[in-house]
């Protein structure tokens, strides 16, 4: 059965739509840490176009194969000023500075407007280099 994107209330689960369990700890420590900066977010969510199936792939099967081959974003949330597309990584590196930034443009591209989209990787770790390319690239670090 496919997901829905659907707004979930920002608040400490005992686990989040498709985050593993490092990830888990440090989306947890980061409400924790900032429990009023959103009211809501969605999980997992699909962003780019989907592989198409083939002709004759029964309907159901078809459906399924569209939410698997989007790409997902672990985390959207919204707030006055900006849409955020946040990538929850462990260790963070060059990868996932990639996909922050990568959901953001498929993000825009899905749903244009004003609201400026802004690629961010929640981490619990900061190396240098990865500060650096953050800046360079456009992407917001944040560390909980």
């Amino acid at each position: 059965m496919p997901h829905l994107d659907e707004p979930m209330p920002y608040k400490i689960m005992s686990d989040y739509p498709h985050m593993r369990p490092r990830d888990e700890a440090i989306w947890t420590r980061f409400i924790q840490k900032n429990p009023a900066r959103f009211a809501e977010v969605i999980y997992d969510h699909g962003v780019g176009d989907a592989a198409d199936a083939d002709e004759d792939t029964p309907e159901n099967v078809a459906v399924a194969w569209h939410d698997l081959t989007r790409w997902k974003c672990d985390v959207v949330a919204e707030d006055n000023d900006a849409i955020y597309t946040i990538e929850v990584k462990p260790n963070a590196n060059a990868k996932a500075l990639g996909q922050a930034l990568a959901y953001a443009i498929l993000y825009k591209a899905d749903h244009p407007g004003d609201t400026p989209v802004i690629p961010v990787v929640l981490t619990d770790v900061v190396h240098n280099t990865t500060a650096q390319a953050a800046k360079e690239m456009g992407v917001m670090l944040w560390q909980a």
